[in-house]
C-alpha cells in the first residue's frame, strides 16, 4: 500500500470519528464516510501532481 493512501485513510478516519463525537453522528457511519473522503482527497492530490508533471 502506498503511503499517501494510508495517510488519507488514517486522516479521514480520524476526522470522521471526531465528527461523530462532536456532532453526535453514528460512529460507524462517520468512520466510513471519513475514510471514503480521505481516499478521494488522496486521489485528487495524486491526479493534480500527475497533471503538473505532464505539463512540465
Amino acid at each position: 500500500m502506498k503511503i499517501p493512501v494510508f495517510r488519507g485513510v488514517v486522516m479521514g478516519g480520524t476526522v470522521g470519528l471526531t465528527a461523530s463525537l462532536l456532532l453526535g453522528i453514528d460512529p460507524l457511519r462517520s468512520l466510513i464516510l471519513g475514510v471514503l473522503c480521505g481516499i478521494l482527497g488522496v486521489a485528487t492530490k495524486v491526479a493534480m501532481d500527475n497533471k503538473k508533471e505532464q505539463q512540465k
